[in-house]
């Protein structure tokens, strides 16, 4: 169909031909009817390219919507693993220094075992020379600390699971582990400082038991050593020193005990003691024949009765009445020592009888061959008479030392 043309009359009309071919077909249209459809065309128009624009920019929105929303998803998944990461990283390093703590706190514990070790080594000392004559003095190496923490190493920290609050717990356990080290520093200064104490005690007390045996002219005893063995345990290197000191001063205790056992038998004191000599050892005129003889001891003064005691611990050898001697009491002190008692007014022990130093064998009196109550008091080494002043001045030595 084809419009042929367009023709107007009186009234405001349009003609619009149509051409079907052979036929044509005229139609007459008001002019406002065309305008009508002329716009309601052109909005039809104008539709068509709003919808066909919205349809091709639709797509593209909805593309950088899109778009957008992933890349917003990345970053918040990047920092999410970020996170995620330092999380890691903050356990991880948490469980370092945790492990970190406990190691120090197992450190702390086998050193505190150490120093309850040394404290029992040194009491030991200590103890064995309480009998040396040294006043023992207050045992301040005996202290013995012993930190919380270590009987609860887990406790030192926050938990199992680290978190990232955890850092002033941790801070606090690494304090406390400091503190805790501090004060095992000084017990084991103080222990060392014992130590030597002991040891310079020991030392002087030796001198002076070698100065007592030089004086009385007698041996030193030998260090003696018995079997010792087991097997081999090696020590942790902080100990080896103050082992090989404390063995070292074990050795010279041992050697002090053995002087001192030494000189129990060893006749350093008077019979009776605070009484005055009468008469002295060797040449003098004798108190009968009124002519030079030998006089094979002391002659202490004595009051009638008074007690007369052992000068060392021993045996009695004899017990009774020999000859000039009256009654008599001979005591073997062993090593060829022994000593006499004569003119007793009475006897108080038995042959075979163990005395101690100050046991009490008889009693003062002028028996036998004597011109009144005093007492005749004889050392003898191997059998042979020797003056008693030398083992009475060798005692006044170990006296000055206590």
């Amino acid at each position: 169909m084809a419009v042929v043309g367009v023709s107007g009359g009186r009234i405001a009309t349009d003609r619009i031909t149509f051409d079907r071919g052979s036929k044509r077909t005229a139609v007459s249209l008001p002019r406002h009817g065309i305008l009508a459809a002329t716009i309601s065309l052109a909005l039809l128009g104008g539709w068509s390219l709003a919808a066909a624009a919205y349809m091709i920019f639709h797509d593209t929105v909805v593309a950088e919507l899109r778009h957008g929303a992933k890349a917003a998803a990345k970053g918040y998944e990047a920092q999410i693993a970020a996170l995620r990461d330092e999380l890691e990283r903050s356990r991880t390093r948490r469980i370092v220094e945790k492990a970190g703590v406990d190691e120090r706190i197992a450190e702390l514990g086998a050193r505190q075992a150490l120093l309850e070790q040394r404290h029992n080594r040194l009491s030991e000392l200590a103890d064995a020379g309480a009998t040396d004559g040294a006043a023992r003095r207050d045992p301040a190496f005996v202290y013995s600390v012993k930190p919380t923490p270590l009987d609860q190493p887990a406790a030192a920290l926050d938990g199992a699971e680290p978190s990232l609050s955890g850092e002033p717990r941790r801070e606090s356990a690494i304090t406390t582990a400091e503190k805790v080290a501090a004060a095992l520093d000084a017990v084991e200064s103080r222990q060392t400082q014992a130590l030597e104490e002991i040891a310079t005690r020991a030392d002087a007390r030796r001198r002076t038991l070698e100065r007592v045996y030089d004086a009385a002219r007698l041996p030193r005893p030998d260090a003696q050593t018995g079997g010792r063995g087991g097997p081999f345990e090696p020590l942790p290197a902080r100990a080896l020193s103050f082992d090989r000191r404390a063995d070292e001063v074990a050795a010279e205790r041992a050697a002090v005990a053995m002087f001192e056992r030494g000189l129990n038998r060893v006749p350093l004191r008077t019979p009776a003691p605070g009484s005055s000599i009468t008469s002295g050892f060797g040449a003098r005129v004798d108190p009968f024949l009124g002519r030079m003889a030998f006089h094979a001891g002391l002659d202490f003064e004595g009051d009638l009765g008074e007690a007369v005691k052992a000068t060392a611990a021993g045996r009695v050898a004899s017990a009774g009445w020999s000859g000039g001697y009256g009654n008599m009491v001979e005591i073997d002190h062993g090593g060829g020592l022994s000593t006499r008692f004569g003119h007793l007014s009475a006897i108080a022990v038995r042959e075979g009888d163990e005395v101690r130093i100050g046991s009490v064998l008889g009693r003062v009196g002028s028996t036998g061959r004597s011109t009144g109550p005093h007492i005749h008091y004889e050392t003898r080494v191997n059998g042979e008479a020797v003056d008693p002043l030398r083992f009475l001045n060798a005692g006044r030595i170990l006296a000055r030392a206590r």
